[in-house]
This record gives structure tokens, C-alpha cells and sequence, in this order.
């Protein structure tokens, strides 16, 4: 029997009840990073184990249809700070949704859930709380750190997204390295039968893709930390080279739109360089790209576009930040590049651009990386083992306390 069937069986045999968690969010807005994350990771957890409850502070209503769609059950709880008489009611009205569910696992994304969704918890007596990191947390400011190094006391378990954000969690937020676990994200190889052949016509269409074009792509949030302008300036040094360039960067609107939309005008690269927005299809526009780039400067973590983009076979070049160390290994299944260096990305384009053996074989090795180490399917497995396992421990350690308990004479 596999290994993953074998964990199935055992889990269900020591079951006699499912295990029951609660997700704590922020936002609920969109497919970024951390949504992408929590719906793929609560529509494909073994539902005969699990039952799925998400909490969202901040949400759309579509986004909450899509999950309960899905069949998650969602409980929004509508909380625009953390503090005052509206997070009070808030925080009676949790608790008795915790309590009703009987959750035996509350885990938390973001800041403010980890603060208000722990404590929360604690008072609602929840056995195991877990704290989600899914980035560097650079953004964290002091009094921040302040606050949820006390918060933190009363966390059990911190699961990271890439050993980079693991190591900022012990080094900058003093949280003991035993309770920290890593589980990288994973990506379902099955997903790339979901790219539309007719959209991606129309999108050679509309940015005027010929079959002699070189396509260069970054999908990634228009925020600063993102490095866009870094990601310009590599452009704007390729440009002279490669004669029929096209360059698209696909990201929802953010605070970098401006001075990228600026950036583009200055060094006159308005017929090269094209902005897409957000888009629901991302895979349309990856089955186009030559190369793929991603730039960031700072608190990245584990970059779900980059492991879409190798799924692909698309060679990647990426900055050293965070955990894309961890998902491309340098020269073999893509680039890694120095932060904040528009000479370095472009270096790299070129080296790709004049050689398509490299590029191909890059590709190829990329795609078997995410195979053999990223799948969705991993994922899943691990953080199964993981919450089965921490609580299978908590449930051992309490049955042995009520027995020790019970021979204390009366």
C-alpha cells in the first residue's frame, strides 16, 4: 500500500469524529497567493476526515459563494479593526461558532487574525492554534512585533510556507524552531488542461504576438516590493537586442501601477510593454511567454506563479528573495538573480534569448521539478500528516492527563 493511502486508512481508523478547523483570514477578496492557497488546501483535504469552517475579516460576496460552492462552509465576520465595540460583538459571535462546531484546530493568516483570531481561540479554550506564514513578514513593524511576540505565547504550532520564511519567524520574531514546520506550496499538473485555446488567440490578437515574437512575462502584484521598476529596467536594456519583443505584465491594480505605468511611457516602451490587469486565466497568458520573470526585492515567499509557470516548461528567471531559491535550482531549472538589479534580469534574458537548447532544457527540467517535489497532491499529504498528527498528540496528551487525574485520590 503507497504511503499516502497507508496515512488515509490510519487516520480514518483512529477517528471517531472528523477533525474539525477553523481558517482565520484577513482578506477574501481575490485568487491571490494565500486565498489560492486556503481554497485549494480546503476543497481537497480528505473530506471523510476534515471538516472546513473559513472566517474571513474583510471579503466580497462572490468570493464567499465561490468557497461555498465548493462546499466550504464559510462564516464571514465582518471586522474592519480589531479593536472597539464591533470587534467586541464580533468576537461573542466567534466564539459561539467556535464552540458550535466543536473546532478542534483554529489556524491563522495574516496579522490581524494572528492577534484577534488566537485570542479568540484561546478564550474559546481550542486545543491547537496554528499560525500561517506565507511570506518574510518585513511589513511587520515594531510595535507590531510587540504585540504578537505576546500573542504568540499561545500559539502552538507555526506552519511556513518555505524554510526562508521559517528562518525569519525564529530569527526575527524569536519563535522556538521545534514549532515551526515548512510545507512548501504544491500545483496540480492537471490544471494545465484548463488553458483556453481560443483566449489565447485572442490575446496574440490584442498584444500582436507573431509567430517570430519573444514573449516575456511576470505575474505578480503590482506592489512595490515586487520590483517592477527593476524588472523595467532589464527591458529597457533588451529591448535594442531582440527585435520583435512583447512583454506582458499580468497583476491587478496596486499602488506600483502609477509609477509603472510612468516607467513605461519614460522609456518609451508603450509598444512593447503591455499591462493586463488582474485576470482570472493566468495560464492563457503563461502558454505564451518565452521567459518568465519574477523581481522581488523583499518579503517573498513561495511564489505560486513561479510554479505554475515551470508546470509549464517555461524557463524562469527570479530574484533571490524568499523561498525562490527553494523552488528553482540556479542554472538547472531556472535563474536566480540578485534583488534590485536590472543588469542581472537582463544578463539572463539574453542568455536565454540567444539560446534555445538552454531555454528548452531549462523548461524541461523545471516541469519535472514541480512533478517530483511540488505536486498539489504532496501538499495536501503533508499538511494532512501534519494535523492529524499534532492532533492525534494533543488528543493522547489530554487522555493521558484525565487518567492521571482520576487516580488523584478524592
Amino acid at each position: 500500500m503507497v504511503p499516502f493511502l497507508k496515512l488515509v486508512v490510519a487516520m480514518r481508523k483512529a477517528l471517531k469524529s472528523k477533525i474539525n478547523i477553523l481558517f482565520f483570514i484577513d482578506y477574501l477578496y481575490g485568487f491571490g497567493g494565500t486565498e489560492k492557497y486556503l481554497f485549494n488546501l480546503t476543497t481537497r483535504l480528505d473530506p471523510n476526515v476534515f471538516n472546513c469552517t473559513v472566517c474571513p475579516f474583510r471579503f466580497s460576496m462572490e468570493m464567499v459563494r465561490t468557497f461555498e460552492k465548493a462546499g466550504i462552509r464559510v462564516e464571514p465576520a465582518q471586522l474592519e479593526r480589531i479593536y472597539g465595540i464591533t470587534a467586541f460583538r464580533q468576537a461573542v459571535r466567534i466564539l459561539g461558532i467556535l464552540k458550535n462546531l466543536k473546532i478542534d484546530i483554529v489556524q491563522t493568516f495574516n496579522l490581524d487574525s494572528d492577534i484577534f483570531g488566537t485570542l479568540v481561540a484561546k478564550l474559546a479554550g481550542i486545543p491547537l492554534i496554528i499560525s500561517n506564514r506565507r511570506d518574510l513578514g518585513v511589513y511587520r513593524k515594531k510595535r507590531h512585533l510587540l504585540v504578537t511576540r505576546r500573542i504568540f505565547k499561545y500559539v502552538d504550532y507555526f506552519l511556513a510556507v518555505c524554510h526562508a520564511a521559517a528562518s525569519e519567524l525564529a530569527e526575527r520574531e524569536r519563535v522556538p524552531p521545534e514549532k515551526i514546520t515548512t510545507i512548501h506550496n504544491g500545483f496540480d499538473m492537471s490544471d494545465l488542461s484548463l488553458v483556453d485555446q481560443k483566449n489565447v488567440a485572442s490575446i496574440v490578437e490584442r498584444f500582436k504576438i507573431g509567430s517570430n515574437s519573444f514573449v516575456i512575462g511576470n505575474v505578480s502584484h503590482l506592489r512595490p516590493e515586487k520590483g517592477h521598476r527593476f524588472f523595467i529596467d532589464a527591458i529597457r536594456k533588451v529591448r535594442p537586442i531582440i527585435p520583435d519583443l512583447r512583454v506582458l505584465i499580468v497583476g491587478g491594480d496596486g499602488p506600483a501601477l502609477r509609477p509603472l505605468q510612468a516607467a513605461i511611457v519614460e522609456h518609451r516602451l508603450s509598444e512593447t510593454v503591455f499591462l493586463t490587469g488582474y485576470v482570472e486565466n493566468v495560464l492563457d497568458y503563461v502558454s505564451l511567454m518565452d521567459v518568465c520573470c519574477l523581481t522581488p526585492i523583499s518579503n517573498e515567499g513561495f511564489s505560486n506563479a513561479v510554479l505554475e509557470q515551470m508546470a509549464m516548461g517555461k524557463p524562469v528567471i527570479a530574484t533571490d528573495v524568499g523561498g525562490n531559491r527553494e523552488a528553482i535550482s540556479n542554472g538547472v531549472s531556472g535563474i536566480i538573480v540578485p534583488p534590485q538589479n536590472g543588469d542581472a534580469v537582463a544578463e539572463a534574458i539574453l542568455k536565454l534569448y540567444r539560446d534555445d537548447k538552454l531555454r528548452n532544457l531549462i523548461g524541461r527540467e523545471a516541469k519535472e521539478r514541480v512533478e517530483k517535489d511540488f505536486s498539489m497532491q504532496k501538499m495536501i499529504v503533508d499538511t494532512e500528516d501534519f494535523y492529524y498528527g499534532i492532533w492525534k498528540r494533543s488528543r493522547d496528551v489530554a487522555s493521558k492527563g484525565a487518567k492521571s487525574t482520576s487516580l488523584v485520590p478524592q
